[in-house]
C-alpha cells in the first residue's frame, strides 16, 4: 500500500511541477502561436520566433507537429512513397517567398520500401520574406500533408497568425522581439544540414560503377575522424525517378588518403542504357548530430569497394563496438557476485561439490541447460526492446542532465535504492516474482523434467539480475539501446554469455565449483559498499543540480532527502503500527520536499568572471560593457553558443580552438565574451534579435574600427575570423599576429 501511495503521489506532484515549469517561459515573452489543429493521428500549429516584424526583411516561423505513436510525416524527398507537407499562403498579407528549412530526416524501411521523414515531435522551420518590414504581417496558411502508419491519411490544416509591426513613433515595443518559441524553433534549425564551403565533413569523391545487374554509387567522405563522428545515413536525391539504398562501408583503395572514408549506395530504378555519369545529385550526409548537404556531379572514376561489405551499419570496422561488447561480457560476469544473483548460483554450486563421479555428466547437462536459460532470457529481453523500437517507441537512455526535474527524480531514486541496499525497507515486487519462478522450477524438478528445471533456473537468475544491472551495465546497455537491431542483439547476447560464464565453466569442469564464493556475511559488506556508491552518485547529481537551480535549491533537495532517509530509518525500528504510520508520512513528506524544491528555486545567475573552455578564457556575457571596452581600445569577440548547437561545437573545435586562431585570441588586447543559450534566456534572445538574428551560431567582432560589430557567418573559417579581428582593430601588434 505504501509503495502504491508513494508512486501515485510522485506522479501527481511530478505532473504539477511539470505544468508549473511549462508556464514559466510563457510569462517571459509573448506567445506568438496559432491554435492547435487536432486530429486523431496528429496535432499541429504555426508558431513564430518573433513577436513583431522588427527591421528584418525575413520572418522565421515554425510548423510544429505532435504526432501520435507510430505515425510519421515526410521529408522534402519522401522516398519510395509519400509526399512532404505543401504550403499555400493564399490570403496572406505582406508575405513573400517562403522556404522550409528541412531538419535531417530518419530513414524508414518496410517491405523493401525506403522512405524518409519524421516521427513524434518535429518543428519545420520556415523563413518567410517580408516585403515591407515596417508593416504588420497577416498569415493565412493552408497545409496539405500526408501522415502514415499502417495506413496513410492525407490531411489539411489551416492557420491564421498576425505579427504586428514596430511602434511607428518609437521603433520599439514593450514586448521582446524574440517570442518564447524562438529557442525551441532554433533547436530544430540546428538539425538542418550545413551547406556552403568550409564544411566540417564533406563528400570529396563521388563516382559510380556498373555490373551486369547492379549500379553502385561510390562516395568518399572527408573529415569524419577530425569531427569525431560516424556515418548514420547518406541520402541521395535526383531529378530522375531512381532510388538509393542505405550506405554500406567500403574498403578504401590502396595508398589512399587516410582521412577519407568510403561508402557504397546501391542504385535502383535506372532504365536500360542509363548510368549515373555526370548526373547532378544532392547528397545529404548524416553523422550523429552533424549533417551536411552538397550539390555534386557524379564522376566516372571507379572506386574499389569491399566485396564482402554488409548492409548493416554495425559492419563498420569500429573498435568501439568491440570495447562495448567487452564491457557487456564483463558486466554480465560481475552480476554473478551481486547479492541478488549469487544465491541462485551458490545453491547450484552446493549441489555439485559433493556429487558422485558417475553423476558428472548429468551435472554438466544441468549447467548447460541453465546457461541456455540465461542466454534465452536475454534474447527475449532484446526481442521486446527491438519490437518497441521498431514500433516507434523510445527506449534510449538519453540522460537529460540539463533538466532539473530529471536530476531531482534521479537523485531521489538513488537515495531510495541506497536505503534499500542498507536494509531500511524492502521492495516486494522482485521477491514475489522470485517466489513464483522458484515454484515453477520446483514443479518441473519434481515431475522429472530435469533439464527444463535447470533451464528455468537460468531464466530465474536473469530475472533476479535485472534490478542489479543498472549500476554496472549502463554503458553497454545504453550503447545497445541507442543503436540498431543488430547492436541490441549483439550486446544482450554478450550480457547473457557473461552471466552464464560460471555455469559454462562448471559444465566444462565441475570441480570449478569449489573455488566459487559462497553466501555469507561478506554479502552484507557488498550491500553497504553499493549503498555508499549510490549515495555518492546522488551527491554528484546534486552538484550538477546546483548549477541548474542554484546552491540554495540543491541544499533544500538534500535536506528533503535527509529528512526522508531519517524517517525511513526510524520506521524500520518502530515496533507498533501508529509510529510506523507517522514515520512513513514524514518520510514521504521529506521526499516530496526534495521533489518540489527545484520548482521554487531560481536558475543560478551568471557569475562575473572567466570561464575556460579549451585553451580560451571567456568572460560572462555582458553586452552593456562592449561599448566601454571598445572605447578603451579593446577588440571584443562575442560568441553565442549552446550545448545542443552542433555547428557551435564544430566552430570551436575546427576554428576558434585551433593553435593558429587561439594564439591570436589570447592576445592582451582581445576580450572574449560568451553567451550560453543552452537553456532559454530572454536577454540572449533579445540580443540576437537586435541584429536580426533568431538563431545560433552567432559570432561578432567589435573594435575601434568596427564599434557596431562585424557579423561573421554561421560556419566560421580561420581566414574569416582573423580578417575580422584585423579589420576591427587598429593595433599593429594584433594585425601582425593575425597575418
Amino acid at each position: 500500500m505504501l509503495r502504491h501511495l508513494i508512486a501515485r503521489l510522485t506522479i501527481l506532484f511530478t505532473f504539477a511541477l511539470t505544468m508549473t515549469g511549462a508556464m514559466a517561459p510563457a510569462m517571459a515573452a509573448s506567445d506568438m502561436a496559432s491554435d492547435w489543429v487536432d486530429e486523431d493521428f496528429a496535432s499541429l500549429r504555426l508558431i513564430s520566433a518573433q513577436t513583431r516584424t522588427a527591421t528584418s526583411d525575413t520572418l522565421r516561423l515554425g510548423l510544429e507537429f505532435e504526432l501520435q505513436p507510430d505515425w510519421k510525416i515526410y521529408w522534402r524527398s519522401a522516398g519510395d512513397a509519400g509526399f512532404p507537407p505543401q504550403l499555400d499562403w493564399t490570403g496572406s498579407e505582406n508575405v513573400g517567398d517562403a522556404e522550409i528549412l528541412w531538419p535531417a530526416p530518419h530513414r524508414f524501411s518496410i517491405f523493401g520500401l525506403e522512405t524518409f521523414g519524421y516521427k513524434n515531435h518535429i518543428i519545420l522551420p520556415i523563413d518567410v520574406a517580408v516585403p515591407n518590414p515596417d508593416q504588420p504581417v497577416s498569415i493565412a496558411l493552408d497545409v496539405d500533408y500526408l501522415v502514415c502508419s499502417d495506413i496513410c491519411i492525407p490531411a489539411v490544416a489551416s492557420f491564421n497568425l498576425d505579427i504586428p509591426a514596430n511602434d511607428a513613433s518609437t521603433g520599439t515595443s514593450s514586448t521582446s522581439v524574440a517570442s518564447n518559441h524562438a529557442h525551441e524553433i532554433e533547436k530544430f534549425v540546428s538539425r538542418v544540414p550545413l551547406t556552403g564551403t568550409g564544411l566540417p565533413i564533406s563528400v570529396s569523391h563521388i563516382s559510380s560503377s556498373q555490373t551486369a545487374d547492379q549500379t553502385i554509387l561510390h562516395l568518399g567522405i572527408r573529415g569524419l575522424s577530425s569531427a569525431g563522428v560516424n556515418i548514420d545515413d547518406i541520402l541521395a536525391e535526383s531529378d530522375r525517378r531512381i532510388g538509393f539504398s542505405a550506405p554500406v562501408a567500403a574498403q578504401a583503395p590502396a595508398n589512399d588518403d587516410h582521412d577519407l572514408q568510403y561508402f557504397d549506395l546501391a542504385v535502383f530504378g535506372l532504365e536500360d542504357g542509363q548510368n549515373l555519369n555526370d548526373l547532378p545529385l544532392t547528397i545529404t550526409v548524416i553523422a550523429g548530430p552533424l549533417s551536411v548537404e552538397q550539390d555534386l556531379l557524379v564522376g566516372s572514376e571507379n572506386v574499389q569497394s569491399a566485396s564482402n561489405s554488409t548492409g548493416s551499419p554495425s559492419a563498420r570496422a569500429d573498435i568501439n563496438i568491440w570495447l562495448i561488447g567487452l564491457f557487456a561480457l564483463l558486466g554480465g560476469l560481475i552480476l554473478n557476485v551481486m547479492p541478488c544473483v549469487l544465491p541462485v548460483l551458490s545453491i547450484k554450486v552446493m549441489s555439485v561439490i559433493n556429487v558422485r563421479e558417475q553423476d558428472i555428466g548429468k551435472v554438466r547437462l544441468g549447467f548447460l541447460a541453465s546457461a541456455a536459460g540465461i542466454v534465452t532470457s536475454f534474447w527475449l529481453i532484446a526481442a521486446v526492446l527491438i519490437a518497441i523500437k521498431l514500433t516507434g517507441g523510445s527506449i534510449g537512455w538519453g540522460i537529460q542532465f540539463q533538466q532539473p526535474l530529471f536530476l531531482t527524480v534521479m537523485t531521489i531514486i538513488l537515495a531510495l535504492f541506497a536505503l534499500n541496499m542498507w536494509g531500511q525497507f524492502e521492495i516486494g515486487g522482485p521477491d514475489q516474482l522470485g517466489n513464483a519462478a522458484n515454484d515453477a522450477i520446483t514443479k518441473q524438478e519434481t515431475s522429472g523434467r530435469y533439464l527444463s528445471s535447470h533451464f528455468l533456473t537460468g531464466m530465474f537468475a536473469t530475472l533476479l539480475a535485472t534490478p542489479c544491472s543498472a549500476p554496472f551495465l549502463g554503458t553497454a546497455v545504453g550503447f545497445a539501446l541507442a543503436g540498431d537491431t543488430l547492436d541490441i542483439f549483439w550486446i544482450f547476447t554478450l550480457l547473457g554469455v557473461g552471466l552464464a560464464l560460471p555455469y559454462l565453466a562448471i559444465a566444462i569442469q565441475p570441480r570449478v565449483a569449489h573455488i566459487l564464493p559462497k553466501p555469507g556475511r561478506w554479502m552484507n559488506v557488498v550491500k553497504a559498499v553499493l549503498g555508499l556508491a549510490l549515495i555518492g552518485t546522488a551527491a554528484w547529481l546534486l552538484g550538477i543540480l546546483s548549477v541548474q537551480i542554484g546552491m540554495t535549491g540543491a541544499i533544500f533537495v538534500g535536506i528533503g532527502l535527509l529528512i526522508g532517509g531519517v524517517f525511513v530509518w526510524a520506521r524500520k525500528r518502530a515496533s507498533s503500527l501508529r509510529p510506523r504510520f507517522a514515520f512513513t508520512a514524514f518520510a514521504v513528506l521529506g521526499f516530496l520536499v526534495a521533489l518540489f524544491a527545484p520548482g521554487f528555486s531560481q536558475p543560478i545567475a551568471p557569475m562575473a568572471g572567466n570561464t575556460k573552455t579549451g585553451p580560451l578564457q571567456w568572460q560572462s556575457f555582458a553586452p552593456e560593457t562592449i561599448g566601454s571596452l571598445v572605447a578603451n581600445g579593446k577588440t571584443v569577440l562575442v560568441d553565442v553558443t549552446a550545448e545542443w548547437c552542433v555547428t557551435c561545437q564544430v566552430n570551436k573545435k575546427l576554428v576558434l580552438e585551433t593553435a593558429e586562431v587561439s594564439e591570436v585570441l589570447q592576445s592582451d588586447n582581445i576580450v572574449l565574451m560568451q553567451a550560453d543559450w543552452t537553456r532559454p534566456n530572454q536577454q540572449i534572445s533579445d540580443y540576437l534579435a537586435s541584429y536580426g538574428r533568431f538563431g545560433i551560431p552567432f559570432n561578432a567582432v567589435f573594435g575601434p574600427n568596427a564599434p557596431d560589430g562585424i557579423l561573421l557567418s554561421e560556419l566560421l573559417s580561420t581566414d574569416a575570423v582573423l580578417t575580422a579581428l584585423r579589420d576591427a582593430n587598429t593595433s599593429s601588434d594584433l594585425a601582425k599576429n593575425a597575418q
